[in-house]
């Protein structure tokens, strides 16, 4: 379900960067979203994967009407023992 949800707000809002945070407090994953890389991210929280949604990031190979399939790509494409361990010392 995360996966979906995640999919769907980098789809659906502007440029920036889609986030999925380790929240210490209540002991679970969040998703956020940010505008630039280093400003807004939520306080407390650890980031574990960002996706970046700026155009740069995606227009050359795929062009505009490519975002769907760039974010699929980039999911298809990801080392998760990368991501597992960012996890494992988020936590």
């Amino acid at each position: 379900m995360w996966l979906s949800m995640f999919k769907l707000m980098a789809m659906t809002r502007g440029i920036g960067w889609a986030v999925i945070y380790w929240d210490p407090k209540m002991q679970q994953l969040t998703l956020g979203w940010v505008d630039e890389q280093h400003l807004g991210h939520l306080l407390g929280l650890t980031p574990i994967l960002m996706l970046d949604m700026w155009e740069h990031s995606y227009v050359a190979d795929y062009m505009p009407s490519g975002k769907k399939q760039y974010i699929e790509d980039f999911f298809a494409n990801l080392n998760w023992e990368v991501i597992e361990e960012n996890f494992k010392l988020a936590q």
